[in-house]
């Protein structure tokens, strides 16, 4: 149960066009914006952070964006938002079997070395405390430039955000996430948490 309702879509007309794109991009609208909706500002700001780090014209293809913000938020621990990346990973044609297997990405061969840092350093960054170290960096730097490490960093900290807000605030999941979720992830230790109805 949701600790604050979201608003109703059909009150929220002004945000139609935002609305359709998220809900072209994710297969459903996610409910954190309905809730967002209750500040004006800050569902319009959040909006703008998440187009500009998720944008096709960044250094990272889309892939590999999924697999860091995944696997931030499997660092931060936020059920709701490890659904939503896992459904999302899915629909850009990451392989299911790298979804299933994140958890163990350190030692599945199916990741790739450069896929290998990225996972560890975005697990890192989103750590409480923050784990990221030199050695990290260095790493990094084997296989992406200085601007695709910013990308890296701008894809965590818009992940951060998410999984602070909808853990705090209980966001109820929907249904497309949760069954996805249920049917492909539950066996590395999802479970729906605090974000069922």
């Amino acid at each position: 149960m949701p600790r604050i309702e979201p608003l109703e879509r059909k009150d929220l007309m002004q945000y139609s066009d935002m609305f359709n794109e998220l809900e072209a991009f994710f297969g459903f609208l996610p409910n954190d914006y309905l809730t967002m909706a209750r500040k004006p500002g800050l569902l319009e700001a959040v909006a703008q952070l998440t187009n500009v780090c998720m944008e096709d014209n960044g250094k990272l293809p889309m892939q590999m964006r999924l697999l860091v913000t995944y696997s931030a938020s499997r660092a931060a621990g936020c059920n709701y938002c490890i659904a939503h990346n896992a459904t999302l990973s899915d629909r850009v044609g990451l392989s299911i079997d790298k979804v299933r297997n994140i958890h163990s990405y350190e030692t599945h061969d199916i990741f790739s070395a450069e896929e290998k840092v990225l996972l560890r350093v975005s697990a890192h960054a989103n750590s409480i405390p923050n784990a990221v170290t030199d050695e990290d960096f260095v790493e990094l730097r084997k296989y992406f430039d200085d601007d695709a490490i910013v990308e890296v960093f701008s894809l965590v900290g818009m992940m951060s955000f998410y999984n602070r807000w909808n853990d705090s605030l209980a966001t109820s999941l929907e249904l497309p996430a949760k069954n996805f979720a249920q049917e492909n992830i539950t066996e590395s230790g999802w479970e729906v948490g605090n974000h069922g109805e």
